[in-house]
């Protein structure tokens, strides 16, 4: 089963990753978390579902390549690329597949390769993308677009669908 989740910024698409992580077992994957600095935010880290490691997404700065004010730590988001191959839970989460994942090459193949596998996923895509691979999930995935009205229910139903799928 593939599930891909969409909505606006903030609107609670990790959130509903996290929801469905503590709810179900053999969960594998990442979610990217929002980074406050005396109320404002200064970055995104990404943050492993299983081992708990924490990487560097993007943070305010100068440097290349970036998106809007925020530098993406490419080599980082290539570490955490290349642990996608490797995940073997009963579900992947994968949050998110938006403008900083998709400055990595590595990221992009390894999702690709990942979409194309038998493996049950739940990914984040950015609500506005016209990248190919976010338009491809959109495609491919049952899609679900939250709002404050649903994003409750949107979770409850995910997780009960894979909970019959793996009988956790």
């Amino acid at each position: 089963m593939k599930i891909a989740v969409t909505g606006r910024p903030g609107i609670g698409k990790t959130t509903l990753c996290m929801k469905v992580f503590k709810a179900l077992k053999n969960v594998e994957g990442f979610v990217t978390l929002e980074v406050r600095e005396r109320g404002r935010r200064i970055g995104f880290k990404l943050h492993d579902l299983k081992s708990g490691e924490e990487l560097w997404l993007a943070k305010v700065g100068e440097g290349y390549p970036r998106v809007g004010k925020y530098v993406v730590f490419l080599e980082n988001l290539d570490r955490f690329a290349r642990k996608i191959s490797d995940y073997d839970g009963c579900l992947i989460v994968i949050d998110e597949v938006g403008p900083m994942e998709l400055k990595s090459d590595n990221f992009v193949r390894a999702m690709e390769r990942l979409i194309e596998s038998d493996k049950n996923l739940l990914v984040t895509v950015h609500y506005k993308s016209k990248h190919p691979l976010v338009e491809r999930i959109r495609r491919e995935f049952d899609l679900y677009i939250i709002d404050e009205r649903n994003r409750d229910d949107v979770a409850n139903e995910i997780i009960n669908k894979f909970k019959r799928l793996t009988k956790t």
